[in-house]
């Protein structure tokens, strides 16, 4: 039997629940009352979000109700709680001061810079001033970028010091629409040229290993906002993926990273890979399910599985392509209509996230809160999987009338 602390969306969240359902028990912790995770649960604690020490005596309730063996999230504000939460009830867990490590992400790149891993160069602001200051010495073009919070909220390109000021705005004025509480400060960094990928490691104890490759797809510039990934066999999304594979492992082992899985975000710079962040959950944006239907990896159970102390099975029968795409309205107002105009070669589904009557506030540095769905396809490889992702693109419709007042 499992714990799963956080709540989510259905969409994005489903399928977790779904495969590891299958193997494990579990009793959910979450603010919102169950509606689609009820047929996956056997028990549910309320817990209000952002009260972290009602959530873990909840857990300890849940731990006197029933025999746990772990602990997991999926929930980038939890990482830090559930560490902490098996630390209470000695289970298998990441320890608490790494967890920390992964939600700071000036904490991680000092810890990253000391072992020498290849990082940013980077400042901690605590001021509009500070970071011009820190911009300067840097030199432009710069990236500014909230201390944490995760999917790119918040993160800007300023090429020059006209933009410095709206960037810092932009990041100080980023947050989830929940009460979690989050290390405050800026931070001003070297803008790192290249591709960026991602790779997901499962860490058994101290051993990560990682087992999804894949390639980001960003857009709405001068944000980075993550519009899609593709997931394919190492060699086709990174260069030289044995280097890549050796600065993830160090990244892990500087930060001191154990028994979780996690999702790290690197650039392949001409200088070669650095490391973004280290976050230490599953990869968002349904990634572990793209990389299931491109390869058979069940990532979600072996996250279970490592939670539990228990052996994952790591296997991937295929070396497939698949990728997914986010869909976005450029426009504020309340949605009368979607749907596809055509079905793209390899469409493995569509979901959508808004129906009739939903409201659509696009806003610049938080469309990750306005899409409006998603497609996921199949191919057989990465420059053909991104020619069908945008075909998905243009193949969906979205009728959006209105203001959003």
């Amino acid at each position: 039997m499992l714990i799963v602390v956080g709540g989510g969306r259905g969409e994005y969240r489903g399928y977790i629940l779904e495969r590891i359902s299958r193997k494990y028990a579990l009793v959910l912790l979450s603010p919102q009352t169950p509606t689609w995770e009820r047929p996956y649960v056997i028990d549910h604690l309320p817990v209000g979000a952002g009260e972290d020490e009602k959530i873990l005596a909840a857990a300890a309730e849940a731990a006197r109700r029933h025999p746990v063996a772990g602990v997991v999230t999926y929930h980038e504000a939890c990482v830090e709680l559930v560490a902490r939460i098996g630390a209470a009830l000695d289970l298998p867990q990441c320890p608490p001061e790494a967890a920390a490590r992964c939600r700071d992400k000036y904490a991680a790149r000092e810890a990253m810079r000391a072992a020498g891993v290849p990082v940013a160069r980077g400042v901690l602001a605590a001021s509009p001033d500070e970071a011009k200051r820190a911009a300067a010495e840097i030199g432009y073009p710069v990236v500014v970028k909230p201390r944490a919070l995760t999917a790119g909220f918040g993160v800007s390109l300023v090429t020059g010091p006209a933009e410095l000021e709206d960037a810092v705005r932009t990041a100080e004025a980023n947050a989830f629409p929940e009460p979690w509480r989050f290390r405050p400060g800026i931070l001003v960094e070297e803008y790192l040229d290249g591709p960026e990928i991602s790779v997901d490691c499962a860490v058994r104890e101290d051993r990560p290993e990682p087992v999804i490759f894949a390639r980001k797809l960003l857009g709405h510039a001068p944000y980075f906002e993550e519009i899609g990934h593709i997931t394919a066999p190492a060699e086709a999304v990174a260069p030289d993926p044995a280097r890549v594979r050796d600065i993830v492992v160090a990244a892990h082992r500087a930060l001191g990273i154990r028994s979780t899985v996690t999702h790290t975000e690197v650039r392949l710079t001409a200088s070669g890979p650095k490391v973004v962040e280290v976050n230490g959950r599953l990869g968002g944006d349904v990634i572990p399910l793209v990389a299931q239907v491109a390869s058979g990896l069940d990532l979600p159970t072996a996250s279970a599985d490592i939670a539990a102390g228990a052996e994952p099975d790591l296997s991937a029968p295929r070396d497939g392509v698949a990728g997914i795409r986010f869909f976005y309205s450029d426009s504020a107002g309340r949605v009368t209509g979607r749907g596809m105009t055509a079905r793209p070669a390899g469409l493995h589904q569509v979901t959508w996230l808004v129906g009739a009557g939903d409201e659509l506030r696009p806003e610049a540095g938080r469309l990750h809160f306005a899409r409006a769905g998603y497609a996921i396809v199949t191919a057989d490889d990465v420059d053909q999987c991104a020619a069908r992702l945008e075909a998905a693109d243009r193949a969906h419709h979205l009728h959006v009338e209105g203001a959003a007042e």
